[in-house]
């Protein structure tokens, strides 16, 4: 799961900068988010508008063979907006999810790293704060499927 956190966190830091300018306006800022997390993020923590986390929910295996097997894991890619008034909060969680699905679906290997990636839906929490409106959530579900091939740095059988 770590190997494809680091990978998910590397293409999102590559892509996500490119098609943020085409979805911010004058009236909703989209920065490059400055933080990704590994699991749930305590917000009472970071001081940051804006945080990425990536939480692992679920691993499968599949069927292969004892050179190559894969794995189906789900992850759920959260994108937390506070700092703003409440109306630019809802356009930014949208616009958030909306550009993290537009570079997961064009990157599906993430670069070569992983064998598939599909996105299998989104959430928004529009009231997600400890106070009423002060921050919303979008949370998209992903299932990536890896090979111990391409996932692998070093062959089980050199020994």
């Amino acid at each position: 799961m770590e190997k494809t956190y680091d990978a998910l966190v590397q293409y999102i830091r590559e892509k996500l900068p490119d098609v943020l300018p085409g979805a911010e306006s004058e009236d909703t800022p989209l920065p490059m988010p400055e933080k990704i997390i590994f699991g749930v993020a305590d917000v009472s923590r970071y001081e940051q508008k804006i945080l990425v986390t990536v939480t692992p929910q679920s691993m499968e295996e599949e069927d292969g063979t004892s050179a190559d097997s894969g794995q189906a894991q789900k992850f759920v890619v959260g994108v937390i907006c506070r700092g703003q008034k409440y109306d630019v909060l809802v356009r930014q969680m949208c616009r958030y999810a909306e550009c993290i699905v537009q570079i997961l679906r064009s990157g599906w290997s993430l670069d070569g790293k992983v064998s598939d990636l599909t996105v299998i839906r989104t959430d928004f929490y529009a009231d997600a704060g400890t106070v009423e409106k002060q921050a919303t959530v979008a949370e998209i579900e992903i299932s990536v499927k890896t090979s111990s091939r391409i996932m692998q740095e070093v062959d089980p059988f050199e020994n």
